[in-house]
């Protein structure tokens, strides 16, 4: 789980991350003498007030291949890779925790389960706690161990 997060992470900072429901499409102008341009935007899925999806205009990109295409190209395949890195995490979490009983119909949400974010905080904190954990053995050994007969401590100096 730990790499899937430092993937994510290393994605995010790679560059521009494209927002959600945000896609690349092309139209083309046809001019009298015959000829015909072909430019790109950026385009996002909005829903309006009956609920419907409708296509809105988000930013102009030009030409193909122009650097403002190519850019929101590499934007939006790291958005899909953050996307399916992240089901992959959900799907991880979901099956190393028991799954929650379901309520009757009516039943209160007051107490209800840990959401899903709860439960990525709560298995990055197991995590970290078992690591920590492993770090403080190793540190209680090698001072056991950094001592010689006199009581001298060894050479040992902890990482800074």
């Amino acid at each position: 789980m730990l790499q899937l997060e430092s993937q994510i992470a290393s994605l995010e900072a790679s560059g521009e991350v494209a927002e959600p429901n945000t896609w690349i499409s092309r139209f083309i102008v046809y001019k009298p003498s015959g000829k015909q341009y072909v430019y790109y935007r950026l385009m996002r899925a909005v829903r309006d007030k009956e609920g419907k999806l409708k296509r809105k205009f988000v930013r102009y990109l030009g030409k193909k291949n122009s650097t403002e295409h190519e850019q929101m190209k590499k934007a939006i395949a790291r958005r899909n890779k953050i996307q399916q890195l992240q089901r992959q995490l959900k799907r991880l979490m979901a099956q190393g925790q028991p799954q929650p009983k379901r309520r009757s119909k009516g039943a209160s949400t007051l107490n209800s389960p840990l959401t899903t974010d709860d439960r990525l905080l709560l298995v990055q904190l197991q995590q970290q706690l078992t690591e920590l954990t492993g770090r403080f053995e190793q540190l209680e050994q090698l001072v056991k161990g950094g001592q010689n007969l006199s009581g001298e401590s060894s050479n040992y100096r902890p990482r800074s």
